[in-house]
């Protein structure tokens, strides 16, 4: 659980905004593969990106007039919703092939990573227990990616499906994590090693303050700029045959495309950034070792997954891991 602090208000509605945030993410895997039956990822992603944008237009351009945006800080801003949305196909291609349990319990590496990250990048303090229950639940969470090998005992066919799954969740989780850091980044959260790497790449943090609510909003633009291309190729046939017919769809991938609009992209994002501005990364991060355990009863209802062996044995000592981590946290 999060550090020992005061219990302000502000405490407490930070803490109740990463939870929830965490809730809606744990349903969206399960949403995301009822959707992919229907839907190819990224015409999925386009009707994603498309309905927020459109939905935010009136409120982005609002908030534009009132603090513009200075030209400068356009690369930023492109780079957070490279690394915040476009990425998002990486763990919606993955669901094709793994199970929602498998990218729920991958996903755990994002904030184990993102403690290192804070430590190293943002001089954020941890002591001994942190870095031990580090390693031992990045351990449990090469189980879990190695987990069709471990239960199948053979190296067929249907295990490189599912390995290749797992590696596209893992890809995106690093893609994320990159994102959580250039956040902090971009609203001048420094240090001399950031310093060096930014002036190297020739980039810097923004020129000016903006608020969460434009920087998450402009992110949606940039998915949905990325999108349409891909989405078109797609549609031409160019990644394989596909078979979608957009006018006689079921309420099923309907609902799945709001709740991953409205819910899992407006909703929770607000709510985990605003969050992620009022604590340390390491706080933030706790909460998404909640995931698999909301997962479990979605992907159960709505797919009928239930995690096998080597998930279990992973999860646990993920788990012991993060008691690890949390275990006297500085």
């Amino acid at each position: 659980m999060p550090s020992k602090k005061v219990l302000t208000k502000s405490l407490f509605l930070a803490h109740l905004s990463l939870l929830t945030a965490t809730i809606i993410w744990a349903a969206a895997g399960p949403v995301i593969k009822v959707t992919l039956e229907y839907l190819p990822t990224f015409t999925f992603l386009l009707f994603r990106f498309l309905l927020v944008g459109l939905l935010l237009l009136p409120f982005i351009l609002l908030e534009l007039k009132r603090n513009p945006i200075d030209r400068r800080d356009l690369i930023n801003l492109f780079l957070l919703g490279l690394l915040g949305q476009s990425s998002i196909a990486f763990i919606f291609e993955g669901l094709k092939y793994t199970s929602a349990l498998d990218s729920a319990i991958i996903g755990v590496l994002t904030p184990l990573m993102a403690i290192a990250a804070g430590h190293y990048f943002f001089k954020e303090k941890i002591n001994k227990f942190v870095k031990t229950g580090v390693l031992v639940a990045t351990l449990g969470s090469v189980v879990v990616a190695l987990e069709p090998i471990l239960n199948e005992g053979i190296f067929n066919q249907d295990t490189k499906i599912r390995l290749w799954g797992n590696f596209l969740v893992i890809v995106y989780n690093f893609s994320f994590l990159i994102y959580i850091i250039w956040s902090k980044i971009s609203l001048g959260q420094t240090s001399p090693i950031i310093k060096k790497s930014l002036h190297f790449i020739h980039l810097k943090p923004m020129r000016k303050n903006y608020s969460t609510f434009l920087m998450i909003g402009t992110s949606f633009y940039v998915g949905l700029a990325t999108m349409i291309p891909l989405a078109l190729a797609e549609n031409l046939g160019l990644f394989g045959p596909i078979n979608l017919d957009i006018a006689n769809l079921p309420p099923g991938p309907i609902l799945g495309v709001l709740y991953m609009s409205l819910l899992s992209s407006i909703v929770a994002y607000m709510l985990f950034d605003w969050a992620l501005n009022t604590h340390s990364m390491g706080d933030t991060a706790i909460y998404s070792y909640l995931a698999p355990i909301f997962t479990l009863p979605f992907a159960y209802v709505m797919i009928s997954e239930i995690p096998t062996k080597f998930a279990l044995i992973g999860s646990a000592v993920i788990a012991i891991g993060v008691i690890i981590a949390e275990h006297k946290k500085s």
